[in-house]
């Protein structure tokens, strides 16, 4: 309430007669429609969806006030709301900044905390509440509390809510070093089955940056401790306690010749069960607000970016390489490669379950008991021209998660290709292409192939076609079917408005965004876009 008066008074001096003139503004909105057919559980259902977001942010003197009205009547996907959904005060002045209001926030890596919104999964864990900030050449210091609400994604009548106070403080006692620390406290209660689970949980961390000669070490380390009181069937409560912890680490190397590499390291143990106790809702697991890295290669070519690995934050140790060298000012290599497992291993044996541990206890393995991961990867990109480019790429991704007491091997290769050349200064034609021979052992006929194709005509800054297509073998696909096209118009009104009409059929899949995952239905229908920035 305290926090809404503030908002109020701030918002009636910005608008009075007197300061008005002085203020600048700055005003977006986003609209997108739909209408069609959404395909769910193999069956074809009308679906129509509307959304608009619109964002306002004034500014005067030290002060910004901002707000979003969201209307989602029906949504693409999550809960229906209409209203103002965000709102906040800031005041900044020499390295000093105050929020009041929804805000996001980073500590480090994300270990402890990382809040964020996607739109394009409908994901958001914003805290609303008060935000402090100090920086200067020598520390950086964070103190942030507030409330959290989040959805579940694959319910979202499910809702788990928080109240959430952490602090944050870096010191950089020399030139190239930085040493830091967080701590973040939540209470949350967590809708279950026989009524609602109340957390408790603290988060400590540690974190510390060096940076030289080309070099740039991070290392992350976190603790998780919960509390838990948990109704059972019969009325009564039980009380237990959770442990859990993390590593990140990262080694980055860049010299004047053009060569980059990146060493990702993790080792998260936040909370790991039996494969009987996996539950991806229960109360000892990685809270909302934390979201680390997921240290492998997020990927923009079609096939590639669906059905992608899902990381297991609770339960997952891995490591990433990925090397860039620029062979010459118009040509760039890019090599990447990820491995990951669980920490424990599951077998079946007569009808029991199994475990069985790591031979060596900081390294991820291959062996498929303890549900592995790979992938390999490896693009080249040329400028045959000063705007012209070819891009072409190999893949090979290996993922064996544990499912229904056996591995659920899940292996492809894939071949994308994308072609871009300038006919004029102002013309331009693309095209894509990409192969993929994918094989899933849960499958009568496990091994199949996908294709994709896109071809786009467009005119710099005014406006683009673009057809895609997509093939599959695939005779398991929910839809049935197994040919999938669509063409997109893009237009840009003036300067400050892009409108975007698509119409056809789209596959659908597994979409991630840093690790966070939804499953995007199928769709057959027409979807328009308007952006507009004022």
């Amino acid at each position: 309430m305290k926090r809404l008066v503030l908002f109020t008074a701030v918002l009636t001096m910005l608008c009075s007669a007197s300061a008005w003139a002085q203020v600048q503004y700055s005003v977006g909105n986003f609209m997108r429609y739909g209408n069609g057919e959404q395909t769910v559980g193999g069956t074809p259902r009308a679906k129509e969806y509307i959304e608009n977001q619109t964002n306002v942010r004034l500014f005067w003197d030290n002060f910004t006030v901002g707000f979003e009205y969201l209307y989602d009547d029906p949504p693409e996907f999550g809960p229906r709301f209409q209203g103002i959904r965000k709102r906040y005060v800031e005041f900044a002045k020499k390295g000093l900044e105050l929020r009041a209001g929804d805000f996001y926030t980073l500590y480090g890596k994300g270990l402890a905390m990382n809040l964020f919104e996607n739109r394009g999964i409908n994901y958001d864990t914003r805290l609303d509440g008060i935000r402090g900030t100090y920086r200067n050449r020598h520390m950086n210091a964070i103190f942030a509390m507030g409330t959290l609400k989040y959805y579940d994604l694959l319910n979202s009548d499910r809702i788990e809510q928080y109240s959430v106070k952490s602090g944050h403080m870096e010191v950089r006692p020399f030139r190239f070093m930085r040493i830091g620390g967080s701590i973040v406290s939540a209470d949350g209660d967590l809708p279950m089955a026989f009524g609602m689970d109340e957390v408790h949980a603290d988060i400590p961390e540690f974190m510390m940056s060096l940076r030289g000669m080309g070099f740039d070490v991070f290392v992350q380390r976190a603790w998780k401790r919960s509390s838990i009181y948990s109704p059972t069937a019969d009325g009564a409560f039980t009380s237990y306690e959770r442990d859990g912890d993390a590593w990140y680490g990262s080694v980055s190397y860049t010299a004047d010749f053009g060569l980059g590499m990146t060493f990702e390291y993790k080792d998260y143990r936040f909370d790991v069960v039996g494969e009987e106790e996996r539950d991806p809702n229960r109360p000892g697991r990685m809270l909302p607000m934390q979201n680390p890295p997921i240290v492998h290669k997020e990927h923009y070519f079609t096939l590639l970016s669906r059905n992608p690995h899902v990381v297991d934050f609770n339960d997952e140790i891995g490591m990433q390489m990925d090397v860039f060298y620029s062979v010459s000012p118009s040509m760039t290599i890019n090599l990447n490669g990820a491995v990951a497992s669980r920490h424990d291993g599951y077998t079946s044996s007569n009808g029991f379950l199994v475990t069985h541990e790591r031979d060596v206890e900081f390294m991820p393995t291959l062996d498929e008991k303890f549900s592995p991961f790979y992938e390999l990867y490896g693009e080249v990109e040329w400028y045959f021209t000063e705007h012209s480019y070819v891009r072409a790429a190999a893949n090979r991704r290996y993922d064996a998660p544990y499912e229904a007491n056996q591995a659920h091997e899940q292996s492809s290769w894939t071949f994308p290709i994308r072609i871009e050349y300038m006919l004029d200064d102002e013309y331009s034609i693309g095209a894509a292409f990409e192969q993929q021979f994918y094989h899933d052992s849960f499958l009568a006929k496990p091994d199949y192939f996908n294709e994709f194709v896109s071809l786009t005509f467009a005119k710099a800054a005014a406006w683009s076609a673009t057809l895609r297509m997509e093939y599959t073998t695939d005779e398991a696909d929910q839809t049935g079917k197994d040919f999938w096209r669509s063409v997109e118009l893009a237009y840009r009104l003036g300067n400050d408005h892009l409108a975007t009409i698509s119409y056809g059929t789209e596959r659908g899949g597994l979409i991630c965004t840093s690790g966070i995952c939804r499953e995007i239905l199928p769709f057959d229908g027409v979807r328009i876009s308007l952006l507009s920035q004022l």
